[in-house]
Parts: structure tokens; C-alpha cells; sequence
């Protein structure tokens, strides 16, 4: 087999042609401040292109596009004009294989990076550094798209505000904030349909101060999504005060304060992760009304003060097929009398501190020994199928390193509930794999190999998914389908098209194939991953955060 390299840059001029020629009067400009003939008064063409990214965002209108060549650009961006539906989104995207840098070094009259006030704008591969307030700043705007982004080293990442409605978050990395990664806040009125995929907030600048990760809510805002959403080294990983919220497999860890801080009413979190925290990783916080929370196949590991904890009576958790462990002191903690707001079973509990695996406004308290004895269900009427282990060793497969994937032959293997499980786990296999749903966040597969829709038909040819987490630091897995038995090559490639490392050089069988790769010491930046089976090539990319 012949393999050809083509650069990811050419693909992505190539899509990015399509799409903003797609729609009537669509034109494409170009801003290189490095140009030797840049200049705000050209026409912005390749060979004479402009000079600032302030002149396109005053200039451009629905459904034009604008790429920008690679530089540092010491100006504050406000977007002119709004996009629509008819002809399409104003776009503002980094020349293809190049990330320019919106740099607030110098700049005196804001400290806003980018702006964003006008509907059916989208941003993707820039940079925005070095910023006395926000990053990116978005109000009253609607239907915005920000992806494959970095913002960092500013005092707030990305804002939404006043009534900003329907937008969408993909890849973004938000870190070395002052107060927040990602925020929602009513300002006036409220925002609402926000999605985030596989995005990420890391490393609080000021331990001092009470820094989210994500922050949503703050009032009666409704109705944000996140995917594959990842939180650490800040003060509260996901802090959400918005109803109707869904976590979909995200994860928060090393927290100062709590992973998973949940104010509202209808905030479910699915397939989730959170470990080593001070406070505690779980926390329902009373915000003067009644709200239910409900968490589905989770894994909270290690909460120094509390696993999971009920600030209010008055407040209902529904917990089923989740896994509460490693706990320094109460596991599940119910700051007040009575668990009659309590809905839990097919649980698994284990803690650090054995005596005090359950405690009810701290004077019923529970020993992970007298709930495995009935003595918790006897009392609460909750908990009849959950199970109790009293060491976390042979549970997960190295929770030193907090690597809570199921052991072989593990309680939490096979004795979940199917009612209202997800049908894939943390990392996208199949529930159930074996003869029974999986406790916890993940699905123990047994091998490597997992054969797909118990029994369906397989693709008719190789199939490479998206590698996830993505981003990632430091491991992320990758997976692939086969619909026959096939010599499979996956390989690791830097930007400059450089093997890295190979995964797979051999023959493999049909079903679906994950490898995790840990990128070590490795530099940050985009990679991609190839995937050569049955006379197919498959490529797909990834970005190593550092």
C-alpha cells in the first residue's frame, strides 16, 4: 500500500473554500500583518491583504469569511456585523495549519479581547492571550460557534452574557485564568441553549480567590449541555446553578474546593468523573428552592471532606449505578435530619474512613459495614441492590494514580441496572459488555477488543472514531471498528508530519478496538492519528494540551 501524505492545512482550505463559497455573495479575505504590503486600504486578497483583524470584524458581512495568517495581533477585536440565516455565519478563522494570537500586551483603551455583541458569528483556531478582563466577551448575541480555540492567561476566559442564546463550544482549552474559564451569567436577562464539547478549563492563576472552571447560571438560565468537558487545578471544577442542565461523561479533578458544584433544579450528570478534591467532589448546594439532581453511572473517588454531600433537606438526589470511594471522612453526607429526599440503589459504596460511609445531620451515621448489612436500607427504604466493598484495592485498576477503570471480577462488574443507564460509558463502549450493566463510569471490557451492537452487522468497511478526551492531557484513547480480519496499522504524527510512535502493526480481528496512548513528555500542540486497514486510510487529529 502506498501511503500519501497530505497537510492538514491543504484539507482544511480546501473545507473552508466550500463552505464560505457555498452561500450567494460569500467572499473570502485575508488579514497577514507580516505581509510586506499589508494594509487596511487593500482589498484583502492573498497577495494584498489586510493588515488588522479589527478591519475585517468592521467590514464583513453574512456569510463572509476571513483567514488569518499567523502572528501576534495587539488589538481588541468587536465584531461589526451581524450573520443570519439566510446567507450564513460571519466567520473568523486562523489560515489553515496556522494559529494567529490575539495578544492584549500594550493595549490600554479595553481589556477585552474579543467581543462578540451581533448574531451568527463563529471563531475557530485563534489564539487570545494576555487579557485585563475577558477573553472573549459574548452579550446579547445569538447562535455563535467557537472551536479548536485557546484562550489563556487572563482574568476571565469566555463570557456570555445578557440573553446570549444557542451557541456552541467545541475544543476549546481555557487555562491560567484569574476567575473563570467559561462563565453564563443573566446580566439583564438570561442566557440558555448553550453546548460545550470537549472543552477544558485548567489552572487557576490566584488560589485565593474562588475560581470556576465552568460556571453556569447565577439566575433562572436554563438548558446548556456539556460533553467530554474536563476541569482541574481551579477552585470548583463545574460550578452549575442553571436548570435543566446535562453533564454528559465529563470529568473534574484536584480541585481546591469541590469537582461538581450543583445549585438547580433538573441538572443530571451522566458517565462522570471526579477525584481528589479538598471539600467535596459531589456538592448540593441550597440556593432557597427546591431542585432535583440526578447522577447515572458515576465514579467519585477521594473527597477529603465529603464523596457526595446534601446541603438542604429540601433538595432530592436521585443516585443510581454510581460508585462513591476513597472518601477521607463521610461518603454520603446529609447535612440535615431525614433521607427522605434521598432516591438511591445498584450503588456501590466504599470509604477511607469505614465509620462513617453514610451520616445523617451527623448523629445517624452508617459504617460501610452496617450498610452491607441492611442497616442504611432499613432505615432510609433506599440502597437494596447496592453493594459495599471495603477496599479500593481489586476495585479500580490503580487508584494511586486515579486510574478508576473496573477491575476483573470487581463488585461494580456486571451488577448495575439497565433502567435509565446510558447506552455507552465514559469513554463511548457499548453498555452493557457483559452479561450485565457496569457500576460507575466506565465499562469493563475484559480486553482490548469489544465486539459491537451484541451480534448487529458490523461497518462494511474500517471505521476510525474521534479520539476522547480530546483535548487531552497526557492519555487519550482511540478507537476503530473492523468488519473482518484485516493487517491494521495506527500510527502518531506530529504537525510537520513526523511518526511519533505506532500503536498497532499487526493483524487484528472484527470489532471495535481501543488503544490508549499516553503522549509522555511530548510537546503540546495538534497531532494526528492514521489509521491503515483493508486498503483504507483514515486520519484524524488531536490536541495535546501542556
Amino acid at each position: 500500500m502506498k501511503t500519501i501524505n497530505i497537510p492538514a492545512g491543504l484539507i482544511r482550505l480546501t473545507v473552508a473554500v466550500m463552505m464560505t463559497t457555498g452561500m450567494p455573495g460569500a467572499q473570502t479575505y485575508y488579514v497577514d500583518k507580516n505581509h510586506s504590503s499589508a494594509s487596511d486600504l487593500n482589498p484583502g486578497t492573498p497577495a494584498q491583504p489586510w493588515a488588522t483583524i479589527g478591519y475585517a470584524a468592521e467590514t464583513l458581512v453574512a456569510g463572509d469569511t476571513v483567514l488569518i495568517r499567523a502572528g501576534v495581533y495587539h488589538e481588541s477585536i468587536r465584531i461589526g456585523n451581524h450573520g443570519n440565516a439566510t446567507n450564513g455565519f460571519i466567520v473568523f478563522s486562523g489560515y489553515p495549519g496556522e494559529m494567529p494570537i490575539i495578544d492584549g500586551t500594550d493595549v490600554t483603551d479595553t481589556g477585552n479581547g474579543v467581543i462578540i455583541d451581533k448574531s451568527y458569528i463563529r471563531f475557530d483556531h485563534i489564539e487570545i492571550r494576555h487579557w485585563n478582563d475577558n477573553g472573549m466577551w459574548i452579550e446579547k448575541a445569538a447562535h455563535i460557534e467557537i472551536s479548536d480555540c485557546e484562550v489563556h492567561d487572563v482574568f476571565c476566559g469566555i463570557g456570555f452574557s445578557e440573553g446570549t442564546h444557542d451557541f456552541e463550544l467545541n475544543r476549546i482549552a481555557a487555562h491560567h485564568f484569574t476567575l473563570y474559564g467559561f462563565d453564563a451569567s443573566p446580566n439583564g436577562s438570561d442566557c440558555y441553549n448553550g453546548t460545550f464539547n470537549d472543552c477544558v478549563a485548567h489552572t487557576a492563576r490566584d488560589p485565593e480567590q474562588n475560581v470556576d472552571g465552568f460556571a453556569l447560571g447565577h439566575g433562572t438560565q436554563h438548558d446548556f449541555t456539556l460533553n467530554r468537558c474536563i476541569a482541574y487545578e481551579v477552585y470548583d471544577g463545574f460550578d452549575i446553578s442553571a436548570r435543566k442542565s446535562i453533564l454528559n461523561s465529563c470529568l473534574a479533578h484536584d480541585c481546591w474546593n469541590g469537582a461538581y458544584k450543583l445549585w438547580q433544579d433538573q441538572v443530571s450528570l451522566v458517565n462522570c468523573i471526579g477525584y481528589n478534591c479538598t471539600g467535596s467532589v459531589v456538592e448540593l448546594d441550597w440556593d432557597g428552592s427546591p431542585g432535583t439532581t440526578t447522577l447515572t453511572n458515576c465514579t467519585f473517588y477521594n473527597g477529603q471532606t465529603y464523596t457526595v454531600w446534601i446541603e438542604n433537606s429540601m433538595d432530592i438526589l436521585h443516585m443510581v449505578n454510581c460508585i462513591l470511594a476513597g472518601g477521607d471522612n463521610i461518603g454520603l453526607a446529609f447535612e440535615q435530619m431525614g433521607a427522605e429526599n434521598y432516591q438511591g440503589d445498584y450503588n456501590l459504596f466504599q470509604n477511607d474512613n469505614p465509620a462513617r460511609g453514610i451520616a445523617v445531620g451527623y448523629e445517624d451515621e452508617f459504617s460501610t459495614t452496617q450498610i452491607q448489612s441492611g442497616n442504611w436500607t432499613a432505615y432510609s427504604g433506599q440502597d437494596t441492590h447496592s453493594l459495599v466493598t471495603q477496599s479500593d484495592i481489586g476495585l479500580f485498576v490503580n487508584p494511586c494514580q486515579a486510574d478508576l477503570h473496573l477491575l476483573s471480577g470487581c463488585k461494580a462488574v456486571d451488577h448495575g441496572t439497565g433502567t435509565g443507564a446510558p447506552d455507552e460509558d465514559f469513554e463511548g463502549n457499548p453498555r452493557p459488555s457483559g452479561s450485565g450493566y457496569d457500576i460507575g463510569a466506565y465499562e469493563y471490557a475484559g480486553t482490548d477488543i469489544i465486539q459491537t451492537n451484541h451480534g448487529a452487522e458490523l461497518p462494511r468497511n474500517p471505521q476510525l472514531h474521534q479520539n476522547c478526551p480530546n483535548p487531552f492531557n497526557p492519555c487519550t484513547t482511540i478507537s476503530f471498528e473492523l468488519p473482518r480480519n484485516v493487517f491494521v496499522s495506527l500510527k502518531i504524527y506530529n504537525s510537520l508530519g513526523e511518526t511519533v510512535t505506532t500503536l498497532v502493526s499487526e493483524e487484528l480481528q472484527p470489532g471495535t478496538h481501543q488503544y490508549l496512548w499516553q503522549a509522555g513528555e511530548l510537546p503540546g500542540g495538534l497531532h494526528f492519528y492514521r489509521l491503515e486497514a483493508d486498503h483504507v486510510m483514515q486520519t484524524g487529529k488531536m490536541l495535546l494540551l501542556k
